[in-house]
C-alpha cells in the first residue's frame, strides 16, 4: 500500500542520515510532546464534503509523541546538512473518540429510508500509531522563536465503532445488513498538515492542523450505498500541545 511505501521511505531517509555519521558528527536531541484538541469526522453520517456535517460529527483526542531533532549535528554532506537543519522525525501515539449523528437534507417522508437513517447515531474510538516528518521552513539551528512546519506521514489505526437507532435495527436506510461493520478493525491512513512552534525557554508551545485520509469507508461502522457518501472517511484535527526538550 502507498502508506507502507511512505513509511519505508522515511526509514530509508533516516538510515541515509545515520550513515552520514562517518562524514561528520551526528547528534540526536530528544523531545517529548503532549497534544490535545478537537476532531471533526467526515463519514457516511451526513452528506460528503458538507461543512455542517463535519461540525455535527465531532470528538476529542489526545496524543503523546517522541520527536528526534538533528539540528545539533555537524555533517559535511549537503544532503545531511539540509536534513538536519530542516527536518524532525516524530513517532506518535494518539487516542480519539468521536460521536456521530445524521445531518443532511430535510426529510419530507417520515417513512423514507432517509428518515430511518436520521434515527441512527453512533460513535467510534480510534487508537493510532503514526510516523511523521516535520519539515521546517527556517533553519532549526538558528533557534528562532517561531518555527512553522509542514507535516507528512502515515498512521496505523485500531477502530471500534458503535451504532444504535431509535428504530429496531437493522431497519435503517441501508439496503442490507452487510453495509454495517461494527467489529474492531485496523486501517491505514495518510496524514498531512501544517503547524508552528513557539519557543519558551526549554519548552515549545505547538499549534497544529492535521488531516487523516483513511483507506477505509468503515470508520463509523457503515459502508453506505448512498449517492452522497461514496468517499472514504476522513478526520480533521486541531491540536495544541507542549513539547519538552529532554537534553537541555
Amino acid at each position: 500500500m502507498k502508506i507502507t511505501k511512505y513509511i519505508i521511505l522515511l526509514l530509508l531517509i533516516l538510515g541515509i542520515s545515520l550513515s552520514s555519521k562517518a562524514q561528520g558528527n551526528l547528534t540526536i536531541d530528544n523531545e517529548v510532546g503532549v497534544f490535545l484538541g478537537p476532531t471533526f469526522m467526515q463519514t457516511d453520517y451526513g452528506e460528503a464534503k458538507q461543512f455542517k456535517s463535519s461540525i455535527n460529527n465531532t470528538g476529542f483526542g489526545f496524543a503523546v509523541a517522541y520527536i528526534a531533532d538533528f539540528s545539533s549535528s555537524r555533517l559535511n554532506s549537503g544532503f545531511g546538512r539540509g536534513f538536519t537543519e530542516h527536518v524532525k522525525l516524530r513517532g506518535e501515539l494518539s487516542y480519539t473518540k468521536a460521536n456521530f449523528a445524521y445531518d443532511g437534507k430535510p426529510v419530507e417522508d417520515a417513512n423514507s429510508e432517509q428518515a430511518r437513517f436520521m434515527a441512527m447515531e453512533g460513535s467510534t474510538k480510534l487508537l493510532s500509531f503514526g510516523v511523521f516528518t516535520e519539515i521546517y521552513f527556517f533553519n532549526l539551528a538558528d533557534d528562532k522563536k517561531l518555527q512553522p512546519y509542514l507535516l507528512m506521514g502515515g498512521s496505523y489505526t485500531s477502530v471500534k465503532p458503535t451504532l444504535k437507532s431509535s428504530l429496531a435495527l437493522p431497519s435503517i436506510y441501508l439496503p442490507e445488513e452487510e453495509n454495517v461493520f461494527l467489529d474492531k478493525q485496523n486501517v491505514f491512513s495518510f496524514t498531512g498538515g501544517v503547524g508552528t512552534r513557539y519557543k519558551l525557554d526549554d519548552v515549545d508551545i505547538l499549534f497544529e492542523y492535521k488531516y487523516n485520509m483513511f483507506f477505509s469507508d468503515r470508520i463509523e461502522g457503515l459502508d453506505a450505498d448512498f449517492s452522497g457518501d461514496k468517499h472514504n472517511d476522513g478526520q480533521t484535527i486541531f491540536n495544541i500541545g507542549v513539547v519538552f526538550h529532554l537534553d537541555y
